[in-house]
């Protein structure tokens, strides 16, 4: 193993990656402000998501598994930057810029790495809308994102 030293400095924290990573988590928290009175003074903060630390090889799939509320979803989101990290790191592979930490990117630095990850919730009646085909559900990332468009979508989304 040798440590890879991104644009934004991620070997100065400590990141190791191994050749097979894609995605590395590291003591991931989001900690939300419990505010209070008038004036919205913050009187202490719900924790949910506190240390979490996972590696993602490539052609690996990660299912995060767990009950009702335990982290699941803001983990997810942390990860997409739907929300912005407390603190921990999450490095992620890009083909063009190599190791990146998402942590520390703005919105407009995200942006090309979006067609590369995705969430899949588990409740497929919340996530798929059963007045769109199959084409239309599975081809939409692809249109939206550029990545095809006529026969060359339909073809894809049948693959």
């Amino acid at each position: 193993m040798t440590a890879t030293t991104s644009a934004n400095g991620s070997a100065a924290s400590g990141f190791v990656p191994n050749d097979d990573d894609l995605l590395v988590v590291q003591n991931l928290r989001k900690y939300f402000p419990i505010q209070k009175g008038f004036l919205k003074r913050t009187v202490g903060a719900v924790k949910a998501v506190d240390n979490v630390s996972f590696r993602l090889r490539e052609r690996e799939t990660l299912g995060l598994v767990g009950e009702s509320g335990c982290g699941k979803t803001t983990t997810s989101r942390l990860i997409m930057r739907g929300y912005s990290a407390t603190g921990g790191a999450i490095h992620f592979k890009d083909r063009n810029r190599g190791w990146v930490d998402i942590a520390r990117l703005d919105n407009r630095g995200m942006k090309p790495l979006r067609r590369h990850i995705q969430m899949v919730f588990q409740d497929p009646y919340a996530s798929l809308n059963p007045r769109m085909t199959l084409l239309q559900i599975v081809g939409e990332p692809l249109l939206v994102n550029g990545v095809s468009h006529g026969q060359e979508l339909k073809d894809r989304v049948a693959e």
